[in-house]
């Protein structure tokens, strides 16, 4: 008895360990349809995944001929008595059903002719061009022939040196070269016959060419053209059973008709017949019950009677009704855990029951599992629930396809269902309390306790959301994934390794608000904001809802920096939203690559009015912010000059609050007054305080200032800067005053000081 052959788990093609006695009464009656020779046309009904191609392939890989005919097949260098032929419809929608039998045609041939390996022993006049490939082992034995046929027919007379030991030597190099020569002759004949058959060699196909139509022949039965090779193929290949598979797929008659119209032209006057099988569910040839009536309701019985010679049914692997017990098969295969609850299988597998699909779900399980590293999850409820989630992120990923490629850019419907979750909750919150009714969470099985197909047009959701809960009304495996929790706002988590390798329960509980589209109300601590940042990147976050300083701070270390500055932007801008100085006062604040004037910079590319937005609240924390400012303002400037190009824009340092603030700095501060006197002095940028007499306690500064032109031209600041040249001018400072400055005011100060015309001459020339 053979050993039944275990099947590699996530294996998806047609297993070959089914037996006899598992299949006993359609093994039988296939045994004896295939003795009889008059059946030459087999279909074996069943619905789709029902194991029909297990079967056949378990039964042919059984079949035992007689002891005669397995010694005729191995003279004949004949290999197996069956083929399988699949062409499978992947895209349904065909409309031109002409066209798609000559498709069909092709793909048949293709499968039948091309498929087996070329060889001129096997298939010596065959008319299909084919490169044949050389046996080494053919090679030298035909060399090592020839050799001998040289050694008796020169009766072993060969010297090419007097020696015989250098005699033997030399032989034996020309034996190697001539082997050489031989091998690459044989090489350059191979390809000489192929050059010359495509030139010189005249077939039916070439004949037809020459005689019919062009667009007819490529348009007409391909299994006619190639009638004559078909028949020969079969001869010499002992290909007795063709198993055709999944041609009712294209629902197109015309390609039976040609294959039974094949059939009978191939087994004219043959002794052992070519026997056509097929695979069909039981709805071939039906039509649907809408359109039949008493008179055509038996159309498909008949149909079927006339087509085929014999029909076999097969009864199904496992339940129609729920593929639970396949969901367990696959589970036990795997070499690994999955905790998933038995009851989901059981939900799902009202919906899901191709074999195959199945199969690829729970393979999709285990891998997804292993790069997660579910295992690892200490608490076994958490464990269970990542399980039970990945589960239905898998049978959504292969069930809708298209849609999970589109969830990473966040353009798929589930996404969308996401995002309209909120504005659900909330309306289904606010109807039942009008009831006095409580909702008890915002999951969606709490939601969909209150909400379904028949009552939701009696909320007051908007006319998007209606549409969009009856398009999820009318994919029942979705509506079973969402309302059972299988499909939540984390579901990102699954499509990461990175999630799962965090270990702070705050940084995951950080991330699902972030990718469920919570608003955060407060910057939220992190403790590894690196793996946090990692894993938003990944997933393609939107940073609008990442409301957290330390994440901001994270982005700017990045070694890839200027791509992570349009994160950082969409957090400022939504910080600059709310005015959050309390974000900004931390952000300023905490320890970060940044230099201080680097941090404001950052603030106000996104925030254009900080500045003047700062001094209009009336926070305590203005005062640490303005200070912070002024802090900033002083570190070694770049060369463009932006932070004074900044304050100057909103006239920062003219304000009442920042000059208290600036007066206490160069009062309490010695270091600060120096680094002031250095921007002052080196600063590409000029900014132009309105009044200079706040800096009269600081001469040094004033001096500067005076000197760099960092004055408003007003009345003000002529009036104490004529004073300073007065107390100064022995000393002979210059000030550098425009002429057109004196100008405007000598005359004002002249009348206002009552000068006489000695003191007026006095100043004009100081000043000049």
């Amino acid at each position: 008895m053979k050993r039944k052959i275990k099947n590699t788990f996530g294996a998806l093609y047609a297993n070959d360990n089914l037996t006899k006695k598992e299949r006993g009464p359609e093994w039988e009656k296939l045994e004896i349809a295939l003795k009889d020779k008059n059946i030459t046309n087999i279909g074996i009904l069943a619905p789709y995944d029902t194991g029909k191609s297990s079967f056949l392939l378990s039964f042919f890989k059984n079949w035992n001929f007689n002891t005669s005919e397995r010694i005729i097949r191995k003279l004949k260098f004949q290999r197996e008595c069956y083929r399988f032929v699949s062409v499978p419809n992947f895209f349904e929608d065909i409309k031109d059903k002409k066209k798609s039998v000559i498709e069909l045609e092709k793909d048949i041939l293709d499968q039948l002719l091309l498929e087996s390996r070329a060889s001129r022993i096997r298939f010596p006049d065959s008319q299909i061009r084919r490169i044949h490939s050389i046996n080494l082992l053919i090679v030298i034995v035909s060399y090592l022939l020839i050799l001998l046929l040289i050694g008796i027919v020169s009766n072993g007379k060969f010297i090419i040196n007097p020696n015989k030991f250098l005699n033997s030597i030399g032989l034996l190099i020309l034996a190697v070269f001539g082997f050489v020569i031989y091998y690459m002759f044989l090489h350059s004949l191979n390809k000489l016959s192929l050059q010359l058959s495509t030139k010189f060699k005249v077939n039916s196909a070439t004949i037809n060419a020459d005689l019919v139509p062009s667009s007819k022949i490529k348009d007409g039965d391909k299994f006619v053209e190639y009638n004559d090779e078909l028949r020969y193929f079969f001869d010499k290949s002992g290909e007795r059973f063709i198993i055709f598979e999944d041609l009712d797929r294209y629902n197109n008659p015309l390609i039976f008709q040609r294959l039974r119209a094949l059939n009978k032209r191939l087994n004219s006057f043959r002794k052992s017949p070519i026997v056509f099988i097929y695979t069909l569910k039981d709805s071939a040839f039906s039509k649907d019950m809408k359109n039949t009536d008493a008179s055509n309701e038996n159309y498909a019985a008949e149909a079927r009677g006339k087509f085929f010679d014999y029909t076999i049914s097969i009864f199904p692997l496992h339940n129609l009704e729920n593929s639970i017990d396949e969901f367990y098969e696959q589970r036990k295969q795997c070499g690994h855990a999955l905790l998933i609850n038995e009851k989901y299988f059981y939900g799902v597998g009202k919906y899901i029951h191709d074999k195959r699909e199945i199969i690829s779900i729970m393979s999709d399980v285990d891998i997804y599992a292993q790069k997660l590293n579910l295992a690892a999850i200490k608490n076994k409820e958490s464990q269970e629930e990542a399980f039970n989630k990945l589960f239905g992120l898998m049978i959504y990923k292969n069930v809708y396809s298209a849609d999970f490629d589109k969830l990473i850019i966040g353009k798929s419907f589930l996404s969308q269902l996401i995002l309209d979750k909120k504005e659900i909750f909330d309306d289904v919150k606010s109807c039942l309390s009008v009831q006095d009714e409580l909702i008890e969470s915002d999951a969606w099985s709490c939601i969909f306790q209150y909400v379904d197909r028949n009552n939701f047009e009696d909320f007051a959701f908007s006319e998007k959301i209606k549409a969009d809960l009856e398009r999820l009304f009318n994919h029942p495996i979705l509506f079973y994934l969402i309302t059972n929790d299988l499909l939540c706002e984390d579901y990102h988590n699954y499509l990461s390794p990175t999630f799962f390798s965090l270990n702070s329960p705050k940084d995951r509980s950080f991330i699902n608000k972030v990718l469920s589209h919570q608003v955060i109300k407060r910057t939220e601590q992190l403790e590894n904001p690196l793996k946090v940042l990692t894993y938003l990147n990944q997933v393609n976050a939107d940073y609008t809802y990442a409301y957290s300083v330390d994440l901001l701070i994270e982005l700017f270390r990045q070694a890839d920096v200027w791509n992570q500055i349009r994160h950082a932007k969409v957090i400022l801008s939504e910080v600059r939203r709310r005015k959050d100085y309390k974000f900004i006062y931390q952000f300023l604040l905490q320890d970060s690559n940044l230099s201080k004037r680097e941090k404001i910079a950052y603030i106000y590319n996104s925030w254009d009015t900080f500045f003047d937005d700062v001094l209009r609240t009336n926070l305590k924390i203005r005062k640490m912010v303005i200070d912070y400012i002024l802090e900033g303002m002083v570190e070694k400037e770049d060369r463009f000059g932006r932070m004074i190009r900044y304050l100057k824009k909103s006239d920062f340092l003219n304000k009442k609050d920042v000059q208290k603030a600036l007066i206490g700095k160069l009062t309490f501060s010695k270091l600060y007054t120096q680094k002031y006197y250095l921007l002052v002095k080196e600063s590409h940028q000029v900014y132009l305080f309105s009044d200079l007499n706040i800096f009269l306690f600081k001469p040094r500064i004033l001096k500067i200032l005076i000197k760099k032109g960092w004055y408003k031209r007003n009345y003000k600041n002529f009036e104490l800067i004529v004073h300073m040249k007065l107390l100064n001018h022995n000393k002979k400072e210059k000030f550098n005053i425009a002429p057109s400055y004196v100008e405007k005011y000598i005359i004002q100060y002249f009348n206002e000081h009552n000068l006489s015309k000695e003191k007026y001459r006095e100043i004009i020339k100081i000043l000049y």
